[in-house]
């Protein structure tokens, strides 16, 4: 069997799709939606666009009145570039080639595909670590690999608050208030409904174990009880009108690293009421993707809506190396009840 003729983008993205199914669940797929652009440059959307301003009235045969921009800023930004290789060896193509035994030689070429799965893997969660970062701080980082990019979406003040008494202080804390509080605050001060926290388990069961939280679900109890995970959601809905969406997928920086929550501990954020977008994830064309637009390499196959597949066969040493790669970039929705605006990030601890 040649290896050549078995790992190759279309064989890849065939096995991805496959397999796909058992892949996690991002909340970046919900809230930021894939949307392709070509090039590397969006326009991304910084700042407060404030409420929808009516249309005003005009006589018949008179010109049209100007009005001024909101205070919504479109900022010109370059995309970051991702893109890492792997390689199928001399050593393993020997022996696919010795190979006659036909489950052995399925057991290593899946193998081989499940190592190139990773590179897509790692895309995709590339994808919900900016996402992440971007609803929990209002920024994104990028740092690695003689890379060092910022990007600052510049959230209103009012859109940053935090909890009146740390909630790690369980005997003293007041989640409950502390939430109610913020949904009223921020419906005063940018007249939109507030639907969804966004937290960690560790988060949620600061709340879970509160004092607070205890009383005001059995408010007769001599003793505080233990209290369920769906009571206090419960209660959190109750009193705030707030679904609770926990996030604890996690990633590692590099191969071997520390496993880390995609969505930090001790903070929680609050997103609008309705289908929970409030933006896109645009993605970009990378340079392996513009080679087969423009017709000069065949072996590149596209998913997820920009991220490249290529195959390349390298002479000495003999081998065949996958490059996966994407320009992406998370931008909130220039739409006042669900873009920049809409958010509320508070620190808990």
């Amino acid at each position: 069997m040649n290896i050549f003729d078995i790992v190759t983008p279309q064989n890849i993205v065939a096995y991805w799709d496959n397999t796909k199914a058992n892949q996690t669940t991002y909340l970046s797929d919900y809230l930021f939606p894939k949307k392709k652009v070509m090039g590397l440059e969006i326009n991304k959307i910084s700042g407060y666009a404030g409420l929808p301003v009516t249309l005003k009235p005009s006589a018949f045969d008179t010109q049209a009145t100007f009005r001024d921009r909101q205070s919504v800023e479109l900022q010109k930004s370059k995309m970051p570039f991702f893109r890492e290789r792997m390689k199928v060896d001399e050593e393993t193509r020997q022996q696919i080639m010795a190979i006659s035994n036909d489950s052995v030689l399925e057991g290593i070429v899946s193998n081989i595909f499940d190592d190139t799965n990773n590179l897509i893997r790692g895309a995709r969660a590339q994808r919900e670590r900016m996402a992440m970062e971007l609803i929990s701080t209002g920024k994104i980082d990028i740092v690695g690999n003689g890379v060092r990019l910022a990007y600052d979406y510049k959230l209103n003040r009012k859109q940053k608050t935090k909890a009146s008494v740390k909630w790690e202080d369980t005997e003293n804390s007041k989640p409950l208030e502390d939430l109610m509080n913020w949904v009223d605050q921020f419906r005063t001060d940018f007249r939109i409904a507030l639907g969804y926290a966004v937290m960690t388990t560790k988060t949620f069961n600061l709340i879970k174990a509160s004092k607070e939280v205890k009383q005001a679900l059995y408010p007769n109890a001599v003793n505080a009880p233990l209290v369920t995970a769906a009571e206090v959601k419960s209660a959190i809905q109750k009193f705030t009108g707030l679904t609770v969406l926990i996030n604890d997928n996690s990633y590692r920086d590099a191969v071997g690293g520390t496993p880390k929550t995609f969505f930090p501990d001790d903070v929680v954020t609050l997103l609008p009421v309705g289908n929970g977008v409030i933006g896109n994830m645009f993605m970009g064309t990378t340079p392996e993707e513009a080679d087969l637009l423009n017709k000069q390499n065949n072996a590149v196959s596209i998913i997820d809506t920009g991220v490249a597949v290529f195959t390349r066969t390298i002479e000495h040493p003999v081998n065949v190396e996958t490059i996966v790669s994407q320009i992406c970039l998370p931008s909130f929705s220039t739409d006042v009840e669900s873009g920049a605006g809409s958010i509320l990030i508070a620190s808990v601890n």
